[in-house]
């Protein structure tokens, strides 16, 4: 869901959902530049399937992962062990507050689906520029949620559940065409400068079925909230739970992937 306020990462919909995502479906464009002694830094972690992928890959080099609640980083924690992950730390951080770590710590600064969700996505870029070494990578993957590329089968109400999450988005200062705007936002932030380079490729995001944020205590915050009335959430739950019976459905969005190789300054 994208109610950012009101669905927490931590909630067990939210989990699936973001537990769905693994590296070969949401960072296969950065895997080519991964080394086995790459230092990342996987921000907006979630519940640890990407960067848990990350650390297979990276065997000789470290993996941390921050995510900006505690319930979600204990969970991830717990999914994948020192014991089994020996490489790989989770920590509680805030995208637009990586004070923690110092000036030019990490080879690769990696994000999935964290612009999208802030109010200042350019205040996090910078966090994640200043903490990237001189020669490294930045990488981000965000949905431009603006243009629905496919949706089979094309329901009006999960056409108006889509609006109503793209005007609540607006609303709330979140950038739900943050996928559109990465270029731009790199560009302001100096990436190009001393020597470094952007490279940018608009793609295809698929989501799952939102059916399980259609019931239950996610649907009661969203009512209690002001987000939908009580018609509207059974309304796109059942268009939902429609899509989930009808064969070769799929809900597809733009999105935009997006290396920035740090100036050598």
């Amino acid at each position: 869901m994208a109610y950012n306020e009101h669905f927490k990462g931590e909630d067990p919909s939210v989990t699936k959902f973001y537990g769905d995502r693994t590296i070969l479906t949401s960072c296969a464009y950065l895997l080519p530049h991964l080394k086995p002694n790459t230092a990342i830094l996987d921000v907006g972690c979630g519940p640890g399937t990407i960067t848990a992928g990350l650390s297979k890959i990276v065997t000789s080099g470290t993996v941390t992962g921050v995510d900006i609640t505690t319930p979600i980083i204990e969970r991830a924690r717990s999914t994948f062990p020192p014991s089994s992950y020996p490489n790989l730390s989770f920590a509680v951080s805030n995208a637009t507050d990586l004070s923690e770590f110092k000036d030019n710590s990490f080879d690769i600064v990696h994000a999935h689906q964290v612009f999208v969700h802030l109010q200042e996505p350019l205040k996090a870029l910078r966090e994640l520029y200043r903490v990237c070494k001189p020669g490294g990578i930045v990488a981000c993957r965000e949905g431009n949620g603006r243009r629905i590329l496919s949706l089979k089968p094309d329901l009006p109400a999960i056409r108006e559940y889509w609006d109503n999450t793209v005007a609540y988005m607006d609303k709330s200062g979140g950038h739900i065409d943050a996928g559109a705007r990465l270029e731009e936002w790199a560009k302001e932030l100096g990436f190009e400068e001393h020597g470094g380079k952007i490279v940018l490729q608009m793609g295809e995001l698929r989501f799952p079925s939102h059916a399980e944020g259609m019931k239950g205590e996610n649907a009661e915050q969203a009512v209690r909230a002001g987000i939908a009335t009580k018609e509207q959430m059974e309304r796109w739950r059942e268009a939902w739970e429609n899509f989930d019976r009808t064969d070769g459905s799929e809900f597809v969005i733009e999105t935009g992937e997006i290396l920035c190789w740090k100036g050598e300054v």
